[in-house]
């Protein structure tokens, strides 16, 4: 261990347990790491298969149980939780901002969030990751929208509850991957992209200054060229005005083929458990990633999960150690007095919990209230969701190759889509004979745009 990493390590110390859980298609990883002062250690982690998305109830029941029983297994009684989810269950955008936004960038997200992604703002939980271009006030955002539907989201809670857990934070891959990626290396200020995923399904995902600058679903085919990898890194890093001269580290998680395996930098920094496996199976790398950020390893920072669903941060040892300290020395200067107040306090606050217990009784009451009242809403408006995804794989299926969307809204019974084709008046007819759309029409005048392709605004009434 370096001197430079022994210096964070310190200013990290701290003493607690975290438990990183993510979900995949067929299966869950769970991963329990501890941090006892400066020792970061890997103490268990193990995978369990889940039920098939369209059985919702069997799938809610076998990832209640998958966890249950890695809790009670490894008796994790406190721990932080992070929740981490796979790069299908997400919705990405990127938005482009002038710098001034910086200022009130949240409001700014907040207002953008709905135009950029076709579901009403208060279905979705969302972060994002901006970077600055240089010029200051002159020069641009580039900001990268993350969400998730809440309809996602709320079986995995449930099946968390059931075990009577929490989640401190919702990550998605890969930023849990990053947080691995951060604590392996030491940093992630150089472009670094991560390849990881079995089979045919792999994602790519690319950082630069601790922050996620994109996440991309690819075919083992791409995943396995690295020249394919950097140019598609190469792409994103313009998309974000990186003009550096440094190139893109790659690394591979798992059974990913190209670049240098990432785990083999953990070695030194990461303690494994005793007589088990030297690597984990790749499942299990988000997991981990997630495990280290829960505690506080992380550097991505991003959270999915509203500030009022957080439970309290844990603070572990470093904090109460800290506040050990400033107690014993106000006792050796005042003496006696700091018992009395610390005993009226303690009675001034009881005395408050005790007026204040039934308006808590209340609110709990209006919160069983509410929970059932979105599960009703959820029921009414499921048919909804189904039409809207009926929609999309309609205009993927009707629009050409040659063509692509930058964007796609959809609100009112109508359905606007922007981007750039080849021959765009063909759009209009293939759309016309699609029994799914109607009233097809242009809603500005057609310009010749990148490559000489022709851009395009089309607004079209779905058919119910």
């Amino acid at each position: 261990m370096d001197l430079a990493t022994l210096t964070t390590r310190i200013r990290r110390a701290d003493f607690l347990d975290g438990l990183g859980i993510a979900v995949g298609t067929d299966q869950v990883s769970l991963a329990h790491i501890t941090k006892r002062m400066v020792t970061v250690s890997l103490v268990q982690e193990a995978s369990y298969p889940l039920a098939p998305a369209d059985r919702p109830e069997e799938r809610l029941q076998s990832l209640t149980d998958a966890i249950g029983t890695f809790v009670h297994g490894a008796a994790l009684q406190s721990s932080a939780v992070h929740l981490c989810l796979p790069r299908r269950e997400l919705l990405l955008n990127r938005l482009v901002l002038p710098a001034a936004a910086r200022e009130n960038i949240a409001q700014v997200i907040e207002y953008e969030v709905e135009r950029v992604i076709p579901l009403p703002r208060d279905e979705i939980f969302y972060g994002y990751q901006v970077r600055q271009s240089v010029g200051g006030d002159a020069g641009r955002l580039a900001a990268l929208l993350i969400c998730v539907p809440q309809r996602i989201v709320r079986p995995y809670m449930s099946a968390l509850e059931g075990v009577g857990m929490r989640p401190k934070a919702i990550s998605v891959s890969a930023c849990a991957l990053g947080d691995l990626a951060a604590f392996c290396l030491g940093d992630l200020r150089g472009p670094t992209a991560l390849v990881g995923g079995e089979g045919d399904a792999h994602e790519i995902a690319l950082f630069l200054d601790g922050q996620l600058v994109a996440s991309h679903a690819v075919d083992g085919a791409t995943a396995r060229s690295e020249e394919q990898v950097a140019a598609l890194c190469a792409r994103d890093l313009g998309e974000v005005f990186y003009g550096g001269e440094t190139p893109v580290q790659i690394f591979s998680i798992g059974a990913a083929e190209v670049g240098e395996p990432l785990f083999a930098r953990a070695e030194g920094r990461l303690e494994m458990p005793v007589g088990g496996a030297t690597e984990p199976e790749p499942a299990a790398m988000p997991a981990i990633g997630a495990a280290l950020g829960a505690v506080r390893e992380g550097v991505i920072g991003l959270n999915l999960l509203p500030e009022e669903h957080r439970p309290g941060l844990q603070e572990g040892l470093f904090v109460p150690l800290m506040l050990g300290v400033a107690i014993v020395v106000l006792t050796l200067l005042f003496g006696g007095s700091v018992i009395v107040r610390d005993e009226m306090t303690g009675r001034a606050l009881a005395a408050e919990v005790a007026a204040l217990k039934p308006e808590v009784e209340k609110v709990r009451t209006q919160e069983a209230e509410g929970r059932k009242l979105q599960e009703q809403a959820t029921v009414l408006t499921a048919d909804e969701d189904r039409r809207m995804v009926q929609y999309m794989r309609e205009l993927t299926t009707k629009i050409p190759l040659d063509a692509y969307l930058t964007t796609l809204r959809f609100r009112n019974g109508r359905v606007e889509i922007d981007g750039f084709a080849a021959r765009s008046s063909e759009l209009i007819q293939v759309l016309e004979a699609s029994p799914m759309f109607a009233r097809v029409k242009f809603t500005s005048p057609v310009t010749t745009g990148q490559g000489g392709k022709e851009r395009f605004s089309i607004v079209a009434e779905v058919e119910k």
